[in-house]
Formats: C-alpha cells, structure tokens, sequence
C-alpha cells in the first residue's frame, strides 16, 4: 500500500486521476495543496488540533470551571457523555491515541516501561497525515520514557517538536525544541501551560501562512499531580500557577458523590475491601488536591482561549476540527480511593471528550451531546477519515509497503453531524496491566464489566446505578447479562480492525 501528498492545484479532473494513482504507488514525499481535488466540493482538507490533558476527572470539566473551554469547543461542537479512556492510565492511553489501537495490539499496557514497549513506533498518526501532505507538530508531553529512551529527538512524523522532557513537572523542567535542550525555570513566565500555549500559537500561525493543512498535539500536563510544585498548598498535588489562583477556587465544596468515602464495599473486590474508611486527614488532603486542580485547570481553560482566539485570528477556525480530551480521570475520594487513577471505575474511565467540527465538514446538523461509547483510540480513525475524505483518496495508516497498522477504533464522524453509522451498543475494551491493577473490561453505554487478575468480577448496571454501589457479578437477575458482556470481551481481547473498513483476518473485528 502507499500514499502521496497532492503536489501542485488541480482541477478537479486532474485531482480525480492522481487520486487513482495514488492507490497504485509505493508511499512517496509531497505537500497536499488546500483546496484541490478534494471530494466534497471542493472544500479543501480540516486541520486538526488535539487538546489532551492529563489527570482531569469529569467533576472538574464543568462549564463553571472551564468557561472559556465550553464556550468554544464544547457549546460549539459535540460533548460526549461516554468519553472513555482505553485504558485509564497516561501511556497506554497516549499510545492508542498515536495508534488508534487497543493496548494488546500497540503493546503499552502501562507506564512502566513506556515508551519501550511501543510497537513499531514509526508508524503513527502523524507520520499518516505527514505522508498525506499535513504539517505536523507536538507541543508538551508525548509518552512516557520516551525522552529516557530516545532523548531530544523528535518522535517520527513530527514536523514541529517541543517535547517535554522527564521528569515532567510545571516549573523547572526541559523541553526539546527541535532537538535542541532548552531550560524553564521557576518564573511566573516559566509556567509549563503558559509555555506550551505560547509555542502552540506560533505553530498554528506559521501554520496558516501555509497551503498545507496541519495536526496540532497540545498536551499540557495539568492537571497531574507533582511534588516540585512551588505553590505551598499544592506541594504534592496539581500546581496552579500562583497563589491566587487557588485562593480563586477555595470557596468551592470537595464533590461528595454517593460513592465518596464509600460506607459498604463487601461487594468490591479484595484490593477495595482492604481499604480503611477515609479519616478526617485524608478527606481534607483530598479537599486540597481538588482545589489545586480546579486551579490549575482554570488557567488551562484560560490557555485554550487563547489558543481559539488564535484560530480565529488566522482565519483557521472554520477550516479546524478541535477535540478536546484527557487520557484518564482522577479519584477524590469515591470508593474510598483518595488519589488514584486506574481502577475500573467512572471518575477513572469516563473523561472529558468534546470535539467541534465546523460547519463545512458536517453534512447534517450539529450534534450536542452524544451518550454513544467513544474512545481514545476513535481519535486517530476519525483524523484518518475527514483527511482522505476531503484529500479526495484514502490515507493509508502505513509508514511504508507492507509496515501498515489496522486501527481498533472507528471514526466517529456520524455522531458529530457527519454521515456514516455507528453501533448502537458499542463496547470498548479496557485492559491494563501496570502494579497492582491488572484487568480486562468492557464498557457499553450501560454496563461496565470487568474480570481481574484474581478472578474477581465486577459488573456495574450504570442505568440504576451510576455510582456503582452494587456489585452485579454473579447476580440471578444479571446472569444473562454477564454472559453475554463476557464473551464479548472474550472477543474483545483478540480483536483487531473494524468490519466494513478492514479485510477480514482470522482474528474477530472490533465492536
């Protein structure tokens, strides 16, 4: 298989007989032109930018919170309610987003080693939008150990680097630029998520000076927690920028779910039984990491209008598909968990996922909120999809003859005003293998299903039980149930590429 980049304006003919061509040729360099050949009339190829935090759990994407945030993406586009990380956890997470793979097909299935475990990491998402003539760049934290693996060197398919090195931190840390060591220290000015909206904004304005379209990957480190913060409430917790931010945000209460600090746990677990009843400690360290948090986020909310200011500024919005996500979510205390991020549930699985596709790129009308499943690993196949359909041909997922990926996700473009289905009961698989958590599971719109390494079971109804109270493993009235979420996990963990889009293997298709 191959692909090349449009070389010069076409007519539309001309663009009808390259495209054609295309199919036939070994993967070559070029430069897509906006505009030309593209096979819905004529509109030339999305842009795309990814905003990816880190850490943020859903009671903090709130448009209170992040006013500017729902303002120009999220009351703008497409929020969905089903937003999944596959799995919860930075690295695998990061990996499918690179991949549009399950961690059983990419190999990182935690964050220990990372980086290193990554197949075949020169095949990629940007190196498939490279290929098909976009100008690519990443701006903050890629995987992790990838910079104790590789060092400066930009990853594959990146046009524009300015990587953050390890360790990561908000203050006093190094990014490569290009290649090139470059220090931050501990200034005002020094500020991580400052820093990387800043370089951010000139990738996007030298961007438009261009005739290619481009892949933006903004991935600012808020909200993750860190012990180098200089701000003295949040030493071990989320940094905000200042004092004043925090002071900003102490009026507002800790959320106290019916999952907080949860009384019953007989039905959880052994590792969730074993754990003490929260003391008056912990629960106010857990206020404290919640009011760094929501600080930190607000000046990530600040940051991403600025960044949208910039678009419009450029005249890029109407061309710029935004998605908007975090790579997992966080615990303040629901199921007695006062600061953890992998478990198998809600506040770690179901993240912040809101995407804006302008007008020109929806063939129907815009969607604003979707309960369907989406993941991560729908990012790359959706990028995939709105690139070959207005490129006018198909963008191969290969970085060279015969070095090609099958995705496991599927575009999501008929849930946010585009055409196409999608199905009903989708299921995501989550699986994770790092420390103490290791576990498969699928997630539907309803249910939550998970089989542990100890043999326990976990099934969660989340239509009558959205806090995931009850324990449904094993149950009479859920018997049925069960079996059938578990032979489609069963499916799940072998499963590789989407029926209809991808030439059947022995292996089963992804839901």
């Amino acid at each position: 298989m191959g692909g090349a980049g449009l070389t010069t304006s076409w007519t539309r003919a001309a663009g009808v007989i390259v495209a054609l061509a295309m199919a036939a040729l070994a993967i070559s360099l070029g430069s897509a032109v906006r505009g030309s050949g593209a096979a819905a009339a004529g509109i030339q190829p999305p842009n795309f930018v990814l905003i990816l935090v880190d850490d943020q759990a859903m009671n903090t994407f709130k448009p209170a919170y992040m006013p500017r945030t729902f303002h120009e993406i999220v009351y703008q586009g497409t929020r969905f309610r089903n937003g999944i990380a596959a799995p919860p956890l930075c690295c695998p997470d990061r990996a499918g987003i690179l991949t549009g793979q399950y961690p059983h097909n990419h190999g990182v299935f935690s964050n220990i080693p990372g980086y290193p475990d990554f197949r075949n990491p020169q095949d990629t998402l940007p190196v498939w939008l490279q290929r098909a003539g976009y100008h690519t760049g990443l701006v903050g934290k890629y995987m992790n150990h990838y910079t104790d693996s590789v060092g400066t060197a930009p990853a594959p398919g990146f046009d524009s680097w300015f990587g953050m090195m390890e360790p990561f931190s908000y203050y006093d840390y190094d990014v490569s630029n290009n290649g090139k060591l470059q220090h931050f220290g501990d200034a005002r000015s020094d500020y991580s998520t400052d820093v990387f909206t800043r370089q951010a904004t000139e990738f996007l304005s030298a961007s438009s000076q261009s005739t290619n379209p481009f892949l933006l990957y903004l991935a600012y480190e808020a909200p993750h927690g860190h012990s180098k913060s200089p701000i003295p409430p949040c030493r071990l917790s989320a940094a905000p920028p200042d004092q004043a931010s925090v002071r900003a945000v102490e009026h507002i209460p800790l959320p106290r779910p019916p999952s907080f600090n949860e009384r019953d746990v007989s039905d959880k677990p052994a590792a969730i039984r074993d754990l003490p009843r929260l003391s008056h400690g912990e629960i106010e360290h857990i206020e404290n990491n919640w009011h760094c948090a929501l600080a930190a986020m607000g000046e990530v909310d600040k940051e991403v209008g600025l960044l949208m200011q910039e678009l419009k500024d450029d005249g890029e919005a109407r061309n710029t598909i935004v998605i908007y996500t975090s790579d997992n979510g966080f615990f303040f205390g629901e199921h007695r968990l006062p600061d953890e991020k992998s478990d198998i549930y809600e506040p770690a699985l179901n993240v912040p996922f809101a995407v804006r596709v302008p007008r020109e790129y929806r063939s129907g009308p815009r969607v604003r909120a979707s309960d369907a499943v989406v993941t991560n690993q729908d990012i790359a196949a959706t990028m995939i999809a709105y690139a070959g359909q207005y490129l006018g041909h198909r963008v191969p997922t290969c970085a060279g003859p015969g070095d090609c990926r099958r995705m496991d996700g599927r575009s999501f473009a008929p849930l946010v005003g585009g055409s196409g289905r999608w199905p009903a009961d989708r299921g995501a698989l989550v699986e994770i293998h790092s420390g103490d958590h290791r576990y498969h599971a699928i997630r539907t719109p309803r249910y939550v299903y998970s089989k542990l390494r100890t043999g326990e079971r976990e099934l969660y109804d989340l239509g009558t039980d959205p806090f995931e109270l009850r324990n449904q493993a094993g149950a009479r009235k859920y018997k049925t149930i069960q079996r059938r979420l578990g032979a489609r996990l069963t499916r799940l963990r072998k499963c590789s590429g989407i029926r209809g889009r991808d030439a059947p293997t022995a292996r089963p298709f992804c839901q």
